[in-house]
């Protein structure tokens, strides 16, 4: 990959998603949003892959990987007026349908084209696919893009419950303002496991679905980032006050003081 390929697709992303504007005030807000979104994760995956010390070239892939991520959302928010893949489409193949229709990636090589096409495909997966090996290319590009996408989507949803006046729903997944916590959420939290859309049935199960990311966290940088932005503590700042929700923050306090831990006792060997 060169750097005019960058290039190349960089303008053609801003080609595309002009051609999709619409008059309808909710829709543009939304697309406007995937737009900052997107370049925003493409900051965040620069920021990661360095820390990782790969070449340039490794550093363009990450690029273009993060440019297209959410290549479908915008017509999936145009057509179904929602973000949730389980009532519309599958956001990650619809992305991957509309690069191959436009055969955007045409220019690389097989292999790079696959790469991204792939790693595309994959990020936003409950796990990455058992059969993709773990010392491979795409593993390592998959987990990078996973991390990217997370960090702002959390600075996102952080800003979003710091100005409850200014709540989007699209960003709720039209879920209820309810109180209380869906128990499958919850058990799953305290088994250190990421939680499932399907199980959320309220606003508060958002936010700690969201809190679960912690648990598919890949790279140490990513946690640095986390935790220099407040995020998660934010996040957490916004949930109710309950007993329930201080044995939810007690958990991932001592999840996270043990990553960091376990970070320093690296370090510290020769």
């Amino acid at each position: 990959m060169q750097k005019e390929d960058l290039v190349y697709f960089r303008r053609w992303f801003f080609e595309y998603v002009n051609r999709l504007f619409s008059p309808d005030s909710f829709i543009q807000e939304n697309l406007e949003l995937k737009i900052e979104h997107t370049g925003r994760v493409c900051e965040n995956i620069l920021l990661l892959a360095k820390s990782t010390k790969i070449s340039e070239t490794e550093c363009m892939l990450a690029e273009a990987i993060a440019l297209f991520h959410d290549l479908g959302r915008f017509e999936q928010f145009i057509k179904y007026k929602t973000f949730r893949d389980s009532e519309s489409e599958n956001h990650a193949i619809l992305g991957v349908k509309i690069l191959n229709k436009e055969r955007v990636l045409s220019r690389l090589s097989g292999e790079e084209e696959n790469l991204i096409l792939k790693a595309i495909e994959y990020h936003n997966l409950m796990e990455i696919p058992e059969n993709v090996e773990t010392c491979s290319k795409l593993y390592f590009f998959s987990r990078l893009i996973r991390d990217a996408d997370k960090i702002d989507i959390l600075r996102l949803a952080s800003e979003e419950y710091a100005e409850e006046g200014r709540r989007n729903p699209a960003l709720e997944l039209y879920l209820p303002d309810a109180q209380g916590y869906s128990e499958p959420i919850v058990s799953e939290i305290l088994n250190n496991r990421m939680a499932r859309i399907g199980d959320m049935k309220n606003r508060n199960d958002v936010k700690l679905l969201r809190l679960s990311w912690i648990f598919d966290i890949n790279f140490p940088a990513t946690y640095s980032l986390l935790k220099e932005y407040g995020y998660l503590e934010a996040i957490m700042t916004s949930l109710p006050e309950t007993k329930e929700t201080g044995i939810l923050r007690r958990h991932f306090e001592n999840y996270l003081n043990a990553i960091e831990s376990g970070a320093r006792d690296c370090k510290s060997k020769p």
